[in-house]
């Protein structure tokens, strides 16, 4: 099996999915590790921009941001190294969310390299 895959270059299209079902496993085992839970690591300055203010205090109450994401990040949350931890200005990611972004922006990418390595392959082999 590994030597068709090598052969034929279809690990290349198979790549991206292999990527993108790692953040999906990522992301699913941090949900599961926390009771159906993702963990934000968030300061006060940061919840304000993402909540209503009108809603604040029920939400610290709940310690919820919406029906997922809890910004209570303690140590009795699991798996916080893959949780929401990266602040990039526009949005909190997780390694996961990293991996789920990579492999859907490559699909198009391994598809065009698929395609210009086996025209390569079939323009060097002889007749």
């Amino acid at each position: 099996m590994l030597s068709f895959l090598r052969k034929t270059l279809l690990w290349l299209l198979l790549a991206p999915y292999a990527v993108w079902g790692l953040g999906l496993a990522s992301n699913q085992a941090v949900l599961i590790a926390n009771h159906d839970k993702f963990p934000v690591m968030v300061n006060a300055v940061k919840l304000a921009k993402i909540i209503d203010p009108e809603f604040i205090p029920v939400t610290v109450q709940t310690g919820m941001i919406d029906d997922t994401h809890c910004i209570m990040m303690t140590a009795q949350t699991h798996l916080n190294f893959l949780a929401d931890i990266f602040d990039l200005g526009h949005g909190i990611y997780s390694i996961g969310d990293f991996l789920l972004m990579a492999g859907e922006n490559s699909k198009d990418y391994c598809l065009f390299a698929w395609i210009l390595l086996m025209s390569a392959r079939a323009a060097c082999q002889p007749e």
